[in-house]
């Protein structure tokens, strides 16, 4: 009997040190090109519906399991093309809240999170994640910045998080 416990507490063990060392990693990336009308909504230009698409190839074999928009027309529409290629939903996140945001991704377990935002909310998401990165700032003829995040989980200490920034489409103007 005694036998049988230790082989269990074993196996438990081993099944906590696995899922606590999980690893996933957080795109982030602005909203595609955007329309200047209307002003307090726009949708996507044609350039900004074929970076959409440029994300959809760049992403559509990450393991993407999650997809986080804010409620905007062009960060939906930049998100749909990968939502409708891997049958997921987008999910909306409010920019108000940032550092919740970044915990809720932070935590997520399984699969990696595609997260579509604005020039003015990317930067200070990554600040709540917390990664050091390069961009101050991301000016509004920028939309090419692909942040790469990975969170590594470790048994019994805080996770490791580390920052790649790439870009991705044809190189923004």
């Amino acid at each position: 009997m005694k036998m049988k416990i230790w082989i269990l507490l074993g196996i438990w063990l081993t099944g906590a040190v696995l899922v606590g060392c999980s690893s996933h990693t957080i795109y982030l990336v602005r909203h595609a090109e955007k329309a200047f009308t209307p002003a307090n909504d726009p949708p996507l230009t044609a350039e900004g519906k074929s970076r959409a698409q440029a994300l959809m190839d760049t992403l559509s074999d990450k393991n993407i399991e999650y997809i986080y928009s804010t409620n905007t027309a062009r960060t939906r529409a930049t998100a749909e093309p990968l939502a409708t290629k891997l049958g997921l939903p987008i999910l909306p996140y409010a920019t108000d809240t940032l550092w919740e945001a970044a915990k809720h991704f932070r935590k997520l377990r399984g699969g990696n999170v595609l997260v579509v935002g604005h020039s003015n909310t990317l930067l200070p998401l990554l600040d709540q994640l917390p990664v050091t990165h390069q961009k101050k700032t991301i000016p509004d003829s920028d939309y090419d910045n692909l942040f790469v995040v990975k969170v590594k989980r470790r048994f019994l200490r805080p996770p490791l998080i580390r920052l790649q920034e790439n870009v991705f489409g044809e190189l923004a103007e």
